[in-house]
């Protein structure tokens, strides 16, 4: 396997697309969560209408507020971003025709697909501390430039809140690999992926998130589980956009656990027994 692990890791960074991605998403926290709303409560203040000051608001940016913060893009531009990753790993071998190539060699279809997932974790887990980093760079910026002083969460907390963004980056990851194994497509795995994270779990989520039915269902579902132990990292300041969490944290990570068991041996299962002679 360490052989295949180390083929797949040269595959992952020589393939443009991830680190296109990659870039992708720390340009989203660096410019659109943190310089575009640092501009505008800095220089436009009184355009922002609502319960909480702009002098308050900008308080989200600083240091004691950048673990919610990066843990809030992991359940949205984070996810969708390692779900496309996954699926381009696995979909991709099957779009080029280079799976056949793979399996007529000496590894197993395990070792190979073992191989790839390891790739790929070690590629979530690079993600996770970029992620991290940049908020974290980005909130000391803000910070600075304010002129004003901000506390850093504890070792305990940090700790804790990159464990949840390793896992939640993981299940995320492993699902747009499931998707890619099962429709052999990276277009169909990708599209599938997107509309049911933003179709799906966004619409259930907010608009029918009371009903009594949907409601059960939910607190099954992986994004509201990830919200939930994001939940745990409230923010310093008043947030009256916060919604009350369906389930607790410590089921969250349970469920997410189970989520990232199930996609993996799933995977392996269809790998296993599925002919990849056509599409």
């Amino acid at each position: 396997m360490i052989a295949s692990f180390r083929a797949e890791n040269l595959k992952t960074r020589k393939r443009w697309a991830n680190w296109i991605l990659i870039g992708i998403l720390l340009a989203w926290i660096l410019l659109l969560t943190y310089l575009t709303l640092f501009l505008v409560v800095t220089l436009s203040p009184k355009s922002i209408q609502g319960p909480v000051p702009a002098s308050v608001l900008k308080r989200r940016l600083f240091p004691e507020n950048f673990v919610p913060t990066v843990l809030g893009a992991s359940a949205s531009i984070g996810a969708a971003i390692m779900l496309i990753f996954g699926a381009l790993s696995t979909a991709s071998e099957f779009g080029w025709l280079t799976v056949q190539t793979i399996l007529i060699q000496k590894p197993t279809r395990a070792t190979v697909l073992g191989g790839k997932l390891l790739a790929l974790a070690a590629a979530t887990l690079l993600v996770s501390v970029l992620m991290f980093a940049a908020a974290a760079v980005a909130s000391y910026a803000a910070v600075t430039l304010d002129g004003s002083s901000s506390a850093w969460p504890s070792g305990e907390v940090m700790l804790q809140a990159f464990g949840a963004l390793l896992l939640q980056l993981a299940v995320w990851t492993a699902f747009g690999a499931f998707l890619g194994i099962a429709f052999r497509s990276a277009a169909a795995a990708i599209g599938g992926g997107l509309t049911y994270l933003f179709v799906g779990e966004a619409l259930l989520g907010s608009l029918l998130r009371n009903t009594p039915v949907v409601k059960e269902v939910l607190k099954f579902l992986p994004g509201i589980n990830g919200g939930a132990i994001n939940g745990a990292f409230p923010v310093t300041i008043r947030d009256t956009a916060a919604s009350t969490q369906l389930v607790s944290a410590g089921r969250g990570v349970v469920t997410l656990l189970v989520y990232l068991v199930v996609f993996t041996v799933f995977s392996l299962l269809i790998f296993q027994r599925r002919d990849v002679g056509g599409s």
